[in-house]
């Protein structure tokens, strides 16, 4: 266990030789690299007196009574906070983040590294990535929040409305392209090396040959895998290539019931029982029902009933018609972004559609930031109108937002005058700026989550927003400063 400290202790001690303060640290205005523009935003926290006490208030809630009490002195809270936006701002993985952490000058002293006394000294990766995971999802959103209403209030003084336009885009998780028969794979290996890793443990008999049997379920897989059904213009060699592919999925089918009944057999004789090999026994189940149902049985699986991974079962299959993308393995993210370039809401939309969130997204909005006077859809975001008479865009205006909502299908003659006025062109030329937030959020960590389980998914998500702000901050400073010397010159 490490302790976690905040940056102020540090700096209550006596002041080091080699310790650069962070609003005195010097960065290159000329850099267009995605390291700077980050650094300058968290150099902007950092140096509003007021902002840096509050973010400082948000960090200590990382730290838990067995962190502060025990153990070794570990990395300070702004140090975290430094690593965790350089990681989703410039998309790296711990191995990148932790070779910049070490080498490059400027972030050692955004991170408050004495470059004396601790210039040689360096962090593993283990260190790095136990201490960024403390940077949870709740702060990243308060983390994000802040950073909003700095930019607002000292970049944008004078905005006295904002004008907000929202989309959705596909989160993909880090998931391989799912059949039935590879996820039936995927449970019986693990569910092998459950029960070998628990016999071993406990000194038990019975999985001395798992190689064996490991090998025998692949090898039935793999010859399943290559075989295709046939294009011969002859009706007896298609019969015969069929019943092949048959007698084919019967074994593998039945090569995996007998290992799966063993593990079943297994879990019964253990006095302490494993949820975790009850879930991969449940998973291997259910892939063998589907695929003898679907296969032996010629029938349709229903959607609702399929599972897309098993180690990231939270993961769907969306289809959004884009072209050369016949579908994504993800779920669908909803973000609202306003005039200024800041993402001030997202959503993860599990099992919604666009419809479902737009009011949703439209009340938060005007809770956080009471200045928003308009909102632009694009029509995926329209709903019907209910018992009541209400839609999406007649809920929206009622909380005193205009929403500039196109509808989906047929106009009638209110809907045509109204998508015809002036307002709602501007609102609709300027809607598709949102598209380039969902460019930039993907190429800085918000494409594909490569961290596991849903928790981890949804702090990767709330943080990609936190550091997107922060980075747009820094964009925003390092162009006016450049605007000003060219001026003075």
């Amino acid at each position: 266990m490490r302790k976690l400290i905040t940056y102020q202790e540090e700096l209550d001690k006596t002041p080091r030789l080699g310790y650069t303060p962070i609003e005195e640290v010097q960065l290159d205005l000329s850099c267009r690299d995605e390291i700077t523009k980050t650094l300058r935003g968290i150099q902007a926290l950092y140096s509003h007196k007021d902002t840096k006490e509050e973010l400082f208030r948000i960090l200590k809630t990382m730290i838990t009574v067995e962190s502060s009490n025990s153990g070794r002195k570990g990395m300070d809270l702004w140090t975290i906070f430094v690593l965790a936006t350089l990681r989703l701002s410039c998309n790296w993985d711990y191995d990148k983040l932790r070779s910049c952490f070490n080498n490059h000058r400027s972030i050692r002293e955004m991170a408050g590294v004495d470059m004396f006394c601790d210039f040689d000294k360096l962090i593993g990766r283990q260190t790095i990535h136990d201490n960024v995971s403390l940077f949870t999802k709740d702060v990243a959103n308060q983390v994000s929040k802040l950073s909003i209403d700095f930019g607002h209030r000292q970049l944008f003084p004078k905005c006295t409305e904002l004008k907000i336009r929202c989309d959705s885009f596909v989160f993909l998780s880090n998931v391989h392209f799912p059949t039935d028969y590879n996820l039936l794979l995927d449970s019986v290996r693990k569910v092998l090396s459950i029960c070998v890793a628990t016999a071993k443990k406990q000194k038990l008999s019975g999985w001395r040959e798992h190689q064996s049997l490991w090998n025998k379920v692949r090898n039935c897989y793999n010859k399943l895998s290559k075989m295709r059904n046939s294009n011969s213009p002859k009706q007896k060699v298609k019969d015969r290539r069929t019943q092949e592919i048959l007698q084919q999925v019967s074994l593998y089918l039945d090569t995996a019931s007998k290992y799966l009944q063993k593990a079943q057999e297994f879990q019964k004789s253990l006095p302490d029982k494993i949820p975790e090999l009850n879930t991969f026994l449940e998973y291997g189940s259910l892939f063998m029902d589907q695929i003898s149902r679907r296969v032996l049985n010629d029938e349709k699986i229903p959607p609702e009933e399929k599972v897309f991974s098993i180690f990231e079962p939270y993961t769907e299959w969306i289809c959004k018609g884009k072209a050369g993308v016949r579908q994504e393995l993800g779920v669908k993210l909803c973000i609202v972004q306003d005039k200024h370039g800041f993402i001030l809401q997202h959503q993860i939309m599990n099992h919604k559609q666009d419809k479902d969130v737009a009011v949703d997204l439209a009340q938060k909005s005007l809770r956080d930031f009471p200045k928003v006077s308009s909102m632009s859809f694009d029509k995926g975001f329209h709903s019907k109108r209910d018992i009541d008479g209400n839609n999406n865009r007649t809920l929206i205006e009622a909380m005193g937002i205009k929403a500039h909502l196109p509808v989906k299908g047929k106009r009638n003659k209110a809907d045509t005058l109204r998508e015809s006025s002036a307002d709602f062109g501007i609102a609709r030329k300027q809607h598709p700026a949102v598209e380039s937030a969902v460019n930039a959020l993907e190429s800085h960590g918000l494409d594909r989550c490569p961290d596991r389980g849903e928790e981890r998914y949804n702090r990767y998500a709330a943080v990609a927003v936190a550091a997107s702000n922060i980075h747009n901050i820094g964009t925003i400073l390092m162009k006016r400063e450049i605007n000003r010397k060219k001026s003075v010159s």
